[in-house]
């Protein structure tokens, strides 16, 4: 299945979410329920992203799910 813009604009929003909270990807994956390799491709925009993981980084975050996935057919 390729990946779509959508899902890479998410794992951006993502590892900006990650980095403001100072979190790197090794702390980050355990806790998310992922292998540390797994979370770097899914940021990179490898990896498709469910909605469980979306979930797991924004409770890491202290975020809301949805900014992740906020305005994704408005990008420019």
């Amino acid at each position: 299945m390729e990946i779509d813009e959508s899902n890479r604009l998410v794992a951006k929003r993502m590892r900006a979410a990650l980095r403001e909270a100072g979190m790197t990807v090794e702390e980050a994956a355990p806790r998310a329920h992922m292998s540390v390799s797994s979370l770097y491709r899914k940021l990179r925009g490898e990896r498709h992203i469910t909605f469980t993981e979306i979930v797991y980084i924004a409770l890491l975050t202290g975020r809301d799910p949805s900014s992740f996935m906020r305005n994704l057919d408005e990008r420019p």
